[in-house]
C-alpha cells in the first residue's frame, strides 16, 4: 500500500514544497535576470521568468503555472525595485508577441500536465484499489487451504475410524471369545472416552476377566475393580447373564443416554462369541491375558 501512494504524494507534494520550488525558480529566473537588465540594459525577450513558470506547469499542472507566474512576476518586480527602474516596468513588456507566445506555451503545457496527473491519480486509486483486492483475496487463500488442510485431516481420520471399525467389527463377528471380548473393550473405549474397560464373563456368581484395556497411565497402581466402576453394561443371552463390560474414568460428557444405548450395542454384538467363554471357559483360556 505504502509503494502504491508514493507516486502520488510526489506528483502532488504540500504547497510548501511547491512555493519552495517557485521561489527558487523565481529568483534565479526572474529576479536575476531583472537585476541584470535594469542596471545593464540588456533586455531578453521573451522573458527568462517564463522558463520557471514552464517548468512549474510541467510538473505541477494548472496549480504549478499560476504559483510560477505568481513567483516569477513577483520577483521580476522586485528585481526591477532594487535595481531602482521601478516596480511595474517589467510588466509593462507583457504585451510582446514572444512573451504571448510563451505564456501560451506555458499555457498549454500545464493542460497536458494537468491532464496526466488526473490519469496518474486515477491509475494510482485503481492500483490501491487492486491492491486491498490482492490482500483480500490472500487472505480468502489462506482460509482456504485451512479448510483444505481441516477436511484432509477429517478424511484421514475417517479413513483411520473406518479401518478401526471395520477390525472391531470383524473380530465382533467371529468366533474368538477373547478377540471379540478385546474388540469390545477397544470399541467401548473410544465410544465414551473412559481410562479404562474390561470384559469379564462367567455363570452363576463366577464371573473372569477377559480382556481389559487400561489407559490410566503408568501413575494408576490401584487394580481394576468392579467395585469402583463408573459404569457396567451387562452382557445377556436372551435373558440369561452371561458377562459384563465394565467402564472406569468416563468423562461426563460421555454419560449420557446415546452412549448407555451404544454400549448395550456393543454387549449384545459380543454376546455370541464370549458366551463361549461363559459356558465353556476351558475353550478361551488357553487364549485370555493375564489381567490384575
Amino acid at each position: 500500500m505504502s509503494i502504491s501512494r508514493r507516486p502520488n504524494r510526489e506528483a502532488q507534494p504540500g504547497p510548501g514544497r511547491r512555493a519552495l520550488e517557485a521561489l527558487a525558480l523565481a529568483l534565479a529566473l526572474a529576479f536575476l535576470p531583472e537585476l541584470a537588465r535594469a542596471r545593464y540594459g540588456a533586455v531578453l525577450e521573451p522573458h527568462p521568468g517564463w522558463i520557471a513558470v514552464l517548468v512549474l506547469a510541467a510538473r505541477y499542472g494548472s496549480g504549478g503555472f499560476f504559483t510560477g507566474l505568481i513567483a516569477a512576476a513577483g520577483a521580476a518586480g522586485i528585481g526591477s525595485a532594487v535595481a531602482g527602474a521601478g516596480l511595474l516596468t517589467p510588466w509593462s513588456h507583457l504585451d510582446s508577441g514572444r512573451n504571448l507566445v510563451a505564456f501560451g506555451a506555458c499555457l498549454t503545457v500545464s493542460w497536458v500536465a494537468a491532464r496526466h496527473l488526473r490519469r496518474e491519480a486515477e491509475l494510482g486509486e485503481r492500483l490501491r484499489a487492486l491492491s486491498v483486492r490482492a490482500t483480500r483475496a490472500d487472505a480468502s487463500i489462506e482460509g482456504l487451504r485451512a479448510l483444505v488442510t481441516s477436511l484432509r485431516a477429517r478424511v484421514d481420520r475417517t479413513s483411520t475410524s473406518l479401518s478401526f471399525l471395520r477390525d472391531v467389527a470383524g473380530r465382533l463377528e467371529g468366533t474368538d471369545p477373547v478377540a471379540a471380548a478385546d474388540a469390545a473393550a477397544e470399541l467401548a473405549l473410544a465410544r465414551t472416552g473412559a481410562s479404562a474397560t474390561a470384559v469379564e464373563v462367567g455363570r452363576g456368581g463366577f464371573q473372569w476377566r477377559l480382556a481389559a484395556r487400561d489407559a490410566r497411565g503408568p501413575k494408576a497402581l490401584a487394580p481394576l475393580s468392579l467395585l469402583d466402576a463408573d459404569l457396567t453394561v451387562p452382557i445377556r443371552n436372551r435373558h440369561d447373564p452371561v458377562g459384563i463390560i465394565a467402564l472406569w474414568g468416563i468423562p461426563p460428557s460421555g454419560l449420557d443416554q446415546a452412549a448407555a444405548h451404544d454400549l448395550a450395542v456393543i454387549a449384545s454384538w459380543c454376546m455370541p462369541a464370549v458366551s463361549v467363554a461363559a459356558w465353556h471357559p476351558e475353550a478361551a483360556a488357553v487364549r485370555a491375558p493375564e489381567v490384575p
